[in-house]
């Protein structure tokens, strides 16, 4: 992992201002606007009287719409299924306006040509005429209803909301909440109209977060929640009532959050590489003594040292410390939050050069604000001489615990065999299921990756045989149809596995039988596998990337015709890019020959200068146009149309996902002066996240990464062939992921770090976490003795 502490490049600070996405800016605005409200909600889904910009009178205008638009379909339904709904509506005492209703007549000419199911009382409309229509589906329209109907959405015409209401009730007896468990990943995970007209909010976690910090009483805050669920932009929400040091070992992080600050105009300091508060650097939101260009107006020189307006300092390491004192010049110390993301990087080792820092870090802090912020956080009670340490030094301060187990979606684990891998598929013995048990109950994070479809089929058997007491079935546990969800359908699970003691061997014997494969095979992933990596990339982890990348080159079948083909375009364009070096050179040994005075004088199209430069430009041109594109056949390029054909008996792709890489970073990579291998695997849109020490070579190295970055930020890449330790590193959106062979002995915490890297954002796709080496899955579901990482904290963070 890059663990470099080092200042901001140019380009770096460039990239901070870009702008991000209005969906994007919208979900900051949500979190920063949290502190002031935790429990805020929003919900984009249109209504008719939101459409019409309608504010007032509304009982008015809902029954003119029902008449206008809804009460004939609503009249309809009532008919033909003989439902006892009265659709008359109330008289309204006001009259609509004349401005009002010449709007409305306006609306009416458009309301044609608009997509009804945007407007959310026709999607409700549909939903119960597919429900009342439907023989097969019923139950998953009325759980479409009873879910749609719960949302947070404003002006709802109140007849089609009572209409709604009244099937909910009229039917509730008809519906049979093992229906909904069985094809729970269809009804509930999967969901497509739950997941586009969801209700957007902060996540329970970060709520409890904000309103720890709206109490005064300082504190250390232990925050365990789920990779991808927001921990690292909780520091938006604090900093609109505390000022925030937030530190974190990868500098990909703290940039992140600095550009999202920074989108939300949240005035930010940067503290990468600093040796003393000297060396912080303001952004100009942060700036209050500065000097502006008297041509542009634009500041251009800032006092660094004047830090009143900073409401986030971001910080490496390293930098800690610099940055506290920074902080304490301008703010009281009850003020200041220590925001310490991912406190455990490097504590995978028994040494490891950074220890001595953050041990520093941790004996010379005095902001008695603390926030320990990871997903693999230890529990509170494996590192009581770290907490000794803080109540030694804080006092008056408390010790708070949140934990959060949000797993609206699963990411199941394949097994190197291609089965979906449970405690119920892996445990003979019901002694060692009890262990497992235990485990997952003080680690509930696990539960993102069981597979739903395979909890619904051990909850039906289970309660189809009962093999547990009345009240632990599925009519007794779920009492209302809302108390149906993802979280506690895993809990059921959980609890099943309990009472199943007396039966386990039968069940577990039931279960080996009836077990399908996923996937017959998974490996062959650059050949006949490619077309099970759906979706969106893939990242494969490993501790030897070289030789992993020279596998898949192997195996990938591409001719020795092929590979000459491109060696020899690859080595014309390296003569090419010699000669280009050549010329630039010689350029550059000129320019620095002669003064400032001459370079900075205005030249004359007829001088000796200008016909040089223009000289200069025409060589650098002809070399240029020499460089030739490469290009691979299409055949080696997993899940292109050629791909699959040649390796499937599909003639077409449908969600295969295959790299998209034009032919500008192609030309880039060709010119770098790092393995051709590197090379050729670009063309089959594979990325090697990698470091090589080689002199002045790093540099090209560096800028190879940077553009593999950068692939894998935009998802053009099909695979990326990683490190472990870039685990930390990464916040980019994969779909599936490896773990290789020989990471067998990696930590648990660690490897639920790794596994955090699938499914980072919210949509609901196809995800896998495939292991190669089965022995990490039983040390996941499984307790672990002597965690390094708990050991080093308690060690590393103990009373001097």
């Amino acid at each position: 992992m890059d663990l470099s502490q080092i200042k901001l490049t140019k380009e770096e600070w460039e990239a901070l201002e870009v702008p991000v996405n209005k969906d994007e800016k919208r979900i900051l605005k949500l979190i920063k606007d949290g502190w002031e409200d935790p429990d805020i909600t929003m919900n984009d889904a249109n209504t008719l009287l939101k459409m019409m910009r309608i504010t007032e009178n509304l009982e008015m205008f809902h029954s003119y719409f029902y008449t206008k638009y809804f009460k004939e379909s609503i009249k309809n339904l009532v008919k033909k299924y003989s439902l006892k709904f009265d659709t008359k509506e109330k008289k309204s005492k006001k009259k609509i306006k004349k401005k009002d209703m010449i709007r409305m007549q306006n609306f009416d000419k458009k309301v044609d040509d608009l997509d009804k199911t945007e407007i959310y009382e026709y999607l409700l409309l549909k939903m119960a005429k597919k429900y009342f229509g439907s023989k097969d589906n019923k139950i998953y329209y009325y759980y479409i209803i009873s879910q749609l109907i719960r949302n947070s959405i404003n002006n709802i015409n109140s007849y089609v909301n009572d209409f709604m209401l009244f099937i909910l009730e009229e039917n509730k007896s008809k519906i049979k909440m093992k229906d909904i468990i069985k094809n729970a990943q269809e009804y509930v995970e999967k969901n497509k109209f739950l997941l586009k007209y969801a209700d957007i909010t902060l996540y329970p976690h970060q709520k409890k977060v904000i309103k720890n910090f709206k109490n005064k009483t300082s504190k250390l805050l232990l925050y365990q929640a789920p990779t991808g669920t927001g921990k690292t932009l909780t520091p938006l929400a604090l900093s609109q009532g505390k000022k925030i040091i937030f530190v974190c070992a990868a500098k990909h992080i703290g940039l992140q959050l600095a550009k999202s600050c920074i989108s939300m105009e949240i005035p930010i300091a940067v503290a990468f590489g600093c040796t003393d508060p000297g060396d912080i650097r303001l952004h100009y939101y942060a700036a209050k003594d500065f000097t502006k260009n008297y041509k542009t107006g634009s500041i251009f020189r800032v006092d660094n040292s004047v830090g009143d307006k900073v409401q986030v300092i971001i910080s490496d390491i390293q930098s800690y410390l610099p940055s506290m004192n920074y902080m304490l010049a301008f703010n009281k110390e009850e003020d200041l939050v220590w925001y310490w993301d991912e406190p455990t990087i490097t504590l995978d080792y028994e040494e490891h050069p950074f220890h001595e820092i953050l041990q520093r870090n941790w004996n010379q802090n005095i902001i008695p604000n603390v926030v320990l912020s990871s997903a693999t956080l230890p529990n509170m009670a494996d590192i009581t001489e770290m907490l000794q340490s803080y109540r030694y030094k804080f006092k008056e301060s408390n010790i708070v615990e949140i934990l959060s187990y949000e797993c609206k979606k699963s990411i199941p684990i394949i097994s190197k065999e291609g089965y979906k891998m449970l405690p119920h598929y892996m445990f003979e013995e019901y002694d060692v299921i009890k262990e497992s048990l235990q485990h997952i109950e003080k680690n509930k994070t696990i539960l993102r990756h069981f597979d739903v479809d395979e909890i619904s089929k051990f909850i039906m058997y289970i309660n189809k045989n009962e093999f547990v007491s009345d009240k632990y079935l599925i009519k007794e546990y779920f009492q209302e149809i809302g108390d149906i969800n993802i979280i506690n359908i895993k809990i059921y699970y959980l609890l099943l596995l309990k009472k199943c003691k007396k039966n386990w061997k039968e069940i577990y014997d039931y279960f080996q039988k009836k077990r399908k494969k996923t996937y017959e095979s998974t490996i062959k992933i650059t050949t006949s596998d490619a077309n099970t990596l759906t979706d969106g990339p893939t990242i494969f982890l490993t501790n030897d990337v070289k030789k992993l990348a020279g596998i898949y080159l192997k195996a990938s079948e591409i001719s020795s015709k092929e590979i000459e083909n491109i060696m020899q375009v690859i080595n014309k364009n390296e003569k090419w890019k010699k000669d280009l070096e050549k010329v630039e050179d010689g350029e550059r040994q000129r320019q620095e020959k002669k003064s400032e005075i001459l370079r900075d004088k205005n030249l004359k199209m007829d001088t000796k200068e200008y016909q040089l430069l223009e000289k200069y430009k025409k060589q650098i041109e002809i070399i240029r146009s020499r460089i030739q594109s490469v290009e691979l056949k299409k055949t080696f390029v997993p899940n292109t149309k050629q791909h699959i054909r040649k390796w499937t008996e599909k003639d077409d792709r449908t969600n295969e996902f295959t790299c998209r890489i034009g032919e500008e970073v192609v030309e880039e990579i060709m010119l770098l002066n790092v393995s051709n291998a590197w090379k050729i695997l670009l063309l089959m849109g594979i990325g090697c996240f990698i470091r090589e020490d080689k002199g002045e070579d790093s540099k090209e190295q560096i800028k190879y990464m940077e553009i593999m970055k950068k692939l894998a930020e935009e998802q053009k890449l099909y695979l990326i062939i990683a490190s472990s330790d870039y685990i930390y590193g990464t916040n980019y959106q994969f779909c599936h992921g490896y773990l290789s062979k020989d990471l067998a002995n990696m930590t648990q915490e660690k490897t639920i770090q790794a596994f955090g890297r699938i499914g980072r954002k919210n949509n609901q796709m196809d995800y896998t976490l495939r292991i190669r080496d089965d022995t990490l899955i039983e040390k996941l579901f499984l307790p672990e003795e002597n965690k390094i990482e708990v050991v080093n904290m308690n060690r590393l963070f103990a009373i001097e």
